[in-house]
């Protein structure tokens, strides 16, 4: 797949090009405030970058993605500079680097699915205890049973009849149907296969009788972003509209029993590009339906309108930009086509992460998914002995879950498991060290987990050939302004941030007045007056108090904390561009 170029906003297709070139590389994330004051590491593989993140359950889990939405997020939203060891290696080490990564990527996936599957289980045994209706299936609500006999829908019946067998829908409905009579007969051990013939069952009904796209799977872009569907675009669509054939096609054919939710996709993706064909507006569909509206959450007071004109304007460039080289370069295979649906959902809520994801979640794969309660078939046997041993299984698996993959600071953290899993690519540690020069395995070291150290040692002992740098959004924006308007004034006013141009001062960034991460020897200086700031601040914040919930106050509280570095010469706080959490 060739590398998406963000070029207008992100300047990322020389990033991709630089993260590909040479083999692998191990990847150093500066520091910022917060959760990011230990810095953070990596490993990029052709473009693929490798990274553990500490989950919301306190798993450590092991995070994929493209060079390009991880330099979204690390450099341009988060404003941290990047670094880049690249190992002298052949193209098979890089191999091997990419199976170690990847099976841990899929051990990790398929155990957090079974852990999802034991816990709609719950679920559907909570419901039938209850007498109510069965939970929302993902991917039923893609499609509208109130809308038959949609035009494009019955075209796609007819190419599948077609191609399939004129047999074949009306087969697929029954096969499902005796399915979910057989195992809603013996439920308790086969929920899982009973979801999945109760999906199949709908995308079957759905593609025989014709059901159209339900409006609210939708994104509704805003009427001065939403442009009309050009030539280049066309043909895209084009592309992207019998790719989907073929794809629901297949679907109707394969065995597979969990092939249901593919089908609903597929089927809605095509239908989409269809409308938009016929229509000229771009329809896509809204891969955070099912999330809560922004009208349903208290606004981020901590994001004033400045911020989120910038924001809005900046998700419709990189739409824009998607739009060239997804849908006019005809890059519609499913990663790409992914992407543009998750900016134009971002971009369809006003530049408002906090209704729809964040921005720097982007190319993270949140598939459209709106869900919808089906009329299930009744489960035999007594739900509630039932329901009690879901749980009982689901609490044993969360259990070995957290036995294999807690996060612990010194001795289970982002950098022993990247460093473990890039040693696990050869079977014995001596291929390893043969082929990257040295073990990277930090577990010699009383500091090696932490991040600098662990880059630091990668420097020295591993085969690198050479160090590349990426500069944070901050550093670079202020080196395009000085090239048009140079000179002292512009670079006393770009360091303070609350006269800044670039930066918008943001309560989770802490109150800070000055920034340091561009100087040296002024620092301890800089740091002493941030500290200051801070104080100040607080007390501000504290008369505050009634009116803004404490923010305020723990704005300068946290900007005293940040500034202390600041007077020994080190810079952790450097101002973020995410949005609104």
């Amino acid at each position: 797949m060739r590398a998406l170029s963000l070029a207008g906003l992100l300047v990322l297709g020389v990033c991709a090009f630089e993260a590909r070139a040479e083999g692998f590389g191990f990847v150093y994330v500066t520091s910022n405030v917060g959760a990011a004051s230990g810095g953070h590491a990596a490993v990029v593989a052709d473009g693929t970058v490798y990274h553990m993140q500490n989950s919301s359950d306190g798993l450590l889990l092991l995070v994929r993605e493209g060079w390009s939405s991880f330099h979204l997020k690390y450099s341009e939203l988060e404003n941290r500079p990047l670094a880049v060891a690249r190992v002298d290696a052949p193209l098979d080490v890089t191999e091997h680097v990419e199976r170690a990564f990847s099976k841990l990527y899929v051990e990790q996936e398929l155990a957090l699915a079974h852990r999802q599957s034991l816990r709609d289980d719950v679920a559907w045994l909570e419901a039938a205890t209850r007498g109510q209706p069965a939970p929302p299936l993902r991917g039923a609500g893609l499609l509208d049973p109130a809308r038959p006999g949609d035009a494009d829908a019955r075209a796609l019946r007819d190419a599948v009849l077609a191609q399939a067998g004129s047999d074949s829908l009306a087969a697929l409905d029954a096969a499902s149907e005796r399915e979910l009579a057989r195992l809603a007969a013996a439920p308790e051990e086969e929920l899982a296969a009973l979801r999945d013939a109760l999906s199949l069952r709908e995308a079957a009904r759905a593609l025989d009788r014709g059901y159209g796209l339900d409006p609210a799977a939708l994104v509704e872009l805003p009427a001065e972003i939403d442009g009309g569907v050009d030539a280049r675009e066309r043909a895209g669509l084009e592309a992207l509209a019998r790719r989907q054939q073929q794809g629901v096609i297949e679907l109707v054919k394969s065995k597979r029993p969990d092939r249901g939710y593919a089908l609903l996709l597929a089927q809605a993706r095509y239908l989409a590009a269809r409308r938009s064909l016929v229509t000229g507006q771009l329809v896509l569909l809204d891969a955070f339906a099912d999330r809560p509206s922004a009208e349903s959450r208290p606004a981020e007071s901590s994001m004033p309108d400045a911020v989120r004109e910038r924001n809005r304007a900046d998700a419709a460039r990189i739409l824009s930009q998607l739009r060239g080289e997804v849908i006019g370069g005809a890059q519609v295979d499913e990663a790409n086509w992914n992407l543009v649906e998750e900016i134009a959902a971002i971009v369809a809520r006003d530049g408002r992460a906090d209704a729809g994801g964040e921005l720097s979640a982007l190319g993270l794969r949140k598939l459209p998914g709106r869900a919808r309660s089906l009329a299930a078939p009744a489960l035999a046997g007594d739900p509630s002995a039932a329901l009690t041993r879901a749980r009982a299984r689901l609490a044993d698996y969360d259990a070995g879950l957290h036995a294999r993959w807690s996060y612990d600071l010194l001795h289970h953290n982002c950098i022993t498991e990247l460093a473990r899993t890039a040693d696990a690519a050869y079977p014995t540690p001596a291929e390893t060290a043969a082929a990257f020069g040295a073990l990277s395995s930090p577990d010699d070291e009383t500091f090696g987990y932490i991040p600098w150290v662990f880059f630091d040692r990668v420097r020295e002992r591993l085969r690198v050939t050479k160090v590349g740098y990426f500069p944070a959004r901050r550093a670079r924006e202020l080196e395009q302004l000085l090239a048009t308007s140079p000179g002292f004034e512009t670079r006393a006013r770009e360091s303070i941030s609350y006269a800044s141009t670039i930066y918008t001062p943001l309560f989770r960034d802490s109150a800070f007045l000055l920034f340091t991460d561009d100087v040296f020897w002024r620092r301890p200086a800089y740091g002493a007056l941030n500290l200051f700031f801070g104080l100040g601040y607080t007390g501000y914040g504290l008369a505050a108090l009634p009116f803004d919930h404490g923010m305020r106050a723990k704005a300068g509280l946290d900007g005293m904390l940040w500034s202390l570095p600041e007077l020994v010469f080190m810079n952790v706080r450097k101002g973020t561009f995410d949005w609104a959490r």
